[in-house]
């Protein structure tokens, strides 16, 4: 049986359309309890590597650290990202200190 029916692809060629059309739903790790409770459902947070390695943070338009964020393939969107790429995150759902995001490239 091959792997085609998998949904999930974790190439790291960073070109074209791979990181284009690349979208991500995640959790925020290590969310700011100060910054979070300021956010609403809808608003939009900036994805930036702290470094070329990482760790990847998504800041708010104060840029104010919102959280981490962890992904099963962390190197994909960092690749990605150092390849010009920029990425945002939605704000899908708050519940306490839970914030659950959509990422998503914003120029590609």
């Amino acid at each position: 049986m091959s792997g085609s029916s998998n949904p999930f692809t974790f190439d790291t060629d960073p070109s074209g359309p791979d990181c284009a059309g690349l979208s991500l739903r995640t959790q925020l790790a290590s969310p700011d309890p100060a910054v979070i409770a300021d956010l609403g459902v809808g608003d939009i947070l900036t994805v930036r590597l702290l470094n070329a390695a990482g760790p990847l943070q998504a800041l708010t338009a104060d840029e104010d650290v919102a959280g981490a964020i962890l992904t099963a393939n962390p190197a994909r969107l960092i690749n990605c990202i150092n390849s010009g790429f920029e990425f945002q995150a939605r704000v899908t759902s708050l519940n306490g200190g839970e914030c659950l995001i959509l990422i998503y490239c914003s120029n590609g």
